[in-house]
Order: C-alpha cells, then structure tokens, then sequence
C-alpha cells in the first residue's frame, strides 16, 4: 500500500501489517501516519502526485479536527485505505509505504522508491490510490518491472469527474479503478472511460478504519481502488502464480454497468470463481 501511511496501533489492523517504510521521513518499520501529526507541510507545490480522496467523514468527532486545516486534509487516507484491504482479504498482509504527506502531497522519486521497495521485498499486490496528471517514463518502467516479478498492480481512477487520462491508472499493467454508487452507477466525482478504467468498485461512503481506534467514512476512487487490491489477494489465496494478465482476466468478470466503467462494478463471487479457469494444471496462464 503506496499511501500516507498507516496507524500501526489501531486494534483492527494490528495482526494484519508487516514491515513497511516511511520516505518522506527515510525511516525503516511502522510507516506511521500519526507522526504528521503537528508537523507542518513543506514543498508541497513541487510535488507531482495526490491522493485520490474526495471528502471524508470521521466518526470519532475529536478525530475530525484534524481534517480542518489543509496540511491535514488526507490525514489518515493510509489507514482507510488499510482498512478496506482488510475488510475484502482479512488474512492478507499489509505492507505500509509512506510516500505521501498528511497533506496529500507526495514526491515522484518516494513514490518511484516505493514501488521497487515493495518488489523487493516480497509484496504480490501493490496498491496506489493517488494519481498524477504527466506521463512518467520512470513510473511506467518500475511498474513494468513490477508486473515482470508477477506483482498485480492496482490503480484509482481520479475524482475530477471527467473522460480524461491519469497515471498510474492509465498504464499497461495497472488497472485503473473508477467509483459507483450503491445503485450500480458512476459517481459523480469519478473519472471515466475505456482508456482509463478496467473495473470500478464502491467509492461512497465507505466505512473503514481511521486513526486513533476510530472508524470513518470516506468518498473517492481511493477507497474503491483497496476493493479490487483485496480481490486480487483473494485470487492468490486461489494460485500464488497470479500474475497482473490473470487477474485482470479474473476481474473482469464484473457486473457490466456501460463502456465508461470498463469491465463494470466489481462483483467478488464472479472474479473468484473465474479464478480457477485461467490456469491449466500446470499453473501457466490459458
């Protein structure tokens, strides 16, 4: 999980984090987000990349201070994101790396410097729910060599509402993940069409972990890119030989909703299911 950081104390997400890293901070260990707490941001407008949150709701009211200035308005993104993770692959481990401020702001190379951090360590699922608007031939090539080591890459599709093409969600071998709502249908805040999304998933209101034990509900393709990161836990939980082509074949079994939102909204049961028919016996791709 490429993001803000996690809360390494929250009671739900304890037994399910390993090892990660902080790069805002070069330090090995938690990834803790709670230590942007009181901190101040700082060269915010030369970095290339934002989470992809659209407004968030926390449940905890104390908590909700901390949303109120702008060098905290994506405090806790990290943990939500976590958290959804967790709720769709309760074995699965997470891996926490921080390349992202508490203002929403990171740097190309942290998140260069994640991506092959999480090839070399082990990861099988890389989850990215950020974007930026300018191509980058470094970010593809690390992507690429993370497909290469059979990593599935997964990507949020952006929350400026439009046709448009954002990165990492529009490159080969990421899937690009739009929002619906709960009646099957494009958020309104989400970005769209053919080029750009594969699957969509839930984006609104989606109850999820928050800093401090608490909980929170939050709006955007940040929180409907962890949906289908889980599914594709839940496929090598089937076959660690998934690699990025299986999975987006598994994936793409989804409730078919119109050309704009790729192969449709998500659907568990289908991806699942398909799992086994793309593998022969052999375990090579059909």
């Amino acid at each position: 999980m490429i993001d803000t950081g996690v809360d390494p104390t929250h009671p739900v997400l304890q037994s399910a984090l390993v090892q990660g890293y902080d790069f805002t901070r070069n330090i090995a260990g938690s990834a803790s987000e709670l230590a942007d707490v009181n901190q101040s941001s700082s060269g915010s407008g030369a970095s290339p990349a934002m989470v992809n949150q659209s407004t968030a709701a926390v449940l905890d009211p104390a908590s909700a201070l901390n949303l109120e200035e702008p060098q905290y308005q994506a405090f806790g993104h990290g943990t939500m994101v976590s958290g959804i993770i967790h709720l769709v692959a309760p074995t699965a481990l997470i891996m926490p790396l921080k390349a992202f401020k508490a203002d929403g702001t990171g740097y190309l190379s942290d998140v260069l410097r994640a991506i092959y951090f999480a090839v070399q360590n082990g990861a099988r699922v890389i989850n990215m729910s950020f974007s930026f608007s300018a191509y980058s031939a470094e970010v593809a090539s690390a992507l690429k060599f993370a497909n290469r080591h059979r990593l599935i890459c997964v990507s949020s599709a952006g929350n400026d509402g439009k046709e448009e093409i954002v990165y990492p969600a529009a490159l080969s071998g990421v899937m690009g993940v739009a929002s619906t709502t709960n009646n099957d249908t494009l958020s309104t805040f989400s970005n769209y069409g053919e080029e750009l999304v594969w699957v969509a998933a839930p984006g609104e209101g989606i109850i999820t972990t928050y800093p401090f034990g608490t909980f929170g509900a939050g709006w955007g393709t940040s929180f409907s890119a962890p949906f289908v990161s889980g599914a594709a836990a839940l496929l090598l939980n089937i076959s660690m030989s998934f690699n990025e082509s299986s999975a987006e074949r598994s994936l793409a079994n989804a409730v078919w909703v119109n050309p704009d939102l790729g192969n449709g909204r998500l659907d568990l049961y289908q991806a699942v299911a398909a799992g086994p028919s793309v593998w022969t016996t052999d375990g090579r791709s059909l």
